[in-house]
C-alpha cells in the first residue's frame, strides 16, 4: 500500500489527501490507491482519476473522473472502488460522483505513474 499525501501531477493538480486529512481519510486514499486502472498497470490515484474522497462518518463520497467519456469499464471501476472501500473498518456506504470538471489530462499523472507507464512500454 503506498501512501499518498497530496502528490502533485505535472499540471499542479493535487492528488491524494490534503494536509488536513485525518487518519481515516488517509486510510481511504491509501486503500483506493490499490485499485488499478483496468487498461494499464497504474492505480486510479496515480492516474489522477480520483479527485476527492470525503467521509461523513461511515458515508464515503468519492469524486472521480475518467480519461475519456464512454469508457466501457465505468461500472467495473466504480464497483472496484466501492468494494475496496467497503473493506475499511467504519465504512457503511460508498457513493461515487463522476465529474468532468476539470477534464482529465495525461498532464495530471504523477511522476510515479509516468515511470510505471514507461516501464510497461506505454508512451505518453
Amino acid at each position: 500500500m503506498s501512501a499518498h499525501t497530496a502528490d502533485v501531477g505535472t499540471t499542479g493538480f493535487a492528488i491524494g489527501p490534503g494536509d488536513d486529512a485525518d487518519e481515516f481519510e488517509q486510510e481511504l486514499w491509501a486503500t483506493v490507491d490499490e485499485v488499478p486502472d483496468p487498461h494499464i498497470p497504474v492505480s486510479l490515484v496515480d492516474m489522477a482519476m480520483i479527485y476527492d474522497i470525503e467521509a461523513d462518518g461511515g458515508d464515503i463520497t468519492v469524486t472521480m473522473t475518467y480519461p475519456c467519456m464512454g469508457c466501457p469499464a465505468y461500472d467495473m471501476i466504480q464497483d472496484d472502488v466501492r468494494a475496496v472501500l467497503r473493506t475499511v473498518r467504519g465504512v457503511t456506504d460508498v457513493t461515487i460522483e463522476v465529474t468532468w470538471d476539470p477534464v482529465w489530462s495525461k498532464d495530471m499523472l504523477t511522476d510515479r505513474a509516468r515511470e510505471e507507464l514507461r516501464e510497461a512500454g506505454i508512451g505518453l
